[in-house]
């Protein structure tokens, strides 16, 4: 249901109440939905999967709040550019969605590291995980998330401007397993993004240092 611009609260209701065995649901681009909207999905359709909210404005801390309702079931979460979104909601999801492998917070810029490392700790067979353009997330989040996530593949700290090398060095140390790693738009050294190399051999980096290739 990806853009549909016109979608409200009452008809993710009436969607919820007759559907009750989805499964997987994307609402990016509903920006009309609000946290309300969240709560009548939670209460009919306890089954979700897979759940986009992605550009929903409305979205909030409450929303993720009746989000984490869905507890263990839930895998996939993409939440990206929820303005409103802050480490109170994050923190309600890690704790009661411990089995999440998919996160997309790309762009919530309430998130912390707080909030990274209560994610690192109750959700670490986390495979996926996108921060990129939250400048609060710096390296103390990262080694949270190195020291507890060693299941990740995918990383992305695009735009992250508190990120230094440092930090991606403690994750290639620990996350031998990282596969993309996306550093664009941030201040590391050729010398970190060759030491994620030598370790993470199967890693594809992307990055804007004109200087490493």
């Amino acid at each position: 249901m990806t853009d549909c611009f016109v979608l409200e609260d009452e008809g993710l209701h009436t969607i919820a109440a007759h559907c009750t065995q989805l499964t997987h649901l994307y609402l990016r681009r509903c920006v009309r939905l609000t946290d309300e909207g969240l709560r009548y999905l939670v209460i009919y359709c306890a089954s979700i999967k897979e759940l986009s909210v992605s550009d929903c404005r409305f979205v909030s801390d409450f929303g993720l709040r009746e989000i984490a309702k869905l507890e263990s079931r839930l895998r996939y979460l993409s939440i990206a550019h929820c303005g409103r979104v802050t480490d109170v909601g994050i923190r309600y999801v890690a704790k009661y969605c411990s089995k999440l492998r998919y996160l997309n917070a790309r762009g919530c810029e309430g998130i912390t590291d707080h909030g990274v490392e209560y994610l690192a700790k109750n959700c670490t067979k986390l495979k996926s995980l996108d921060i990129g353009k939250c400048p609060l997330v710096s390296d103390t989040g990262l080694e949270c998330l190195a020291l507890n996530c060693f299941n990740l593949k995918r990383l992305s700290l695009k735009s992250c401007e508190s990120i230094t090398g440092q930090g991606l060095q403690i994750v290639a140390a620990n996350c031998f397993d990282l596969q993309t790693l996306n550093v664009q738009d941030c201040e590391v050294s050729v010398e970190a993004l060759r030491f994620v190399k030598r370790h993470c051999k199967r890693c594809v980096i992307e990055h804007t240092n004109p200087a490493f290739f």
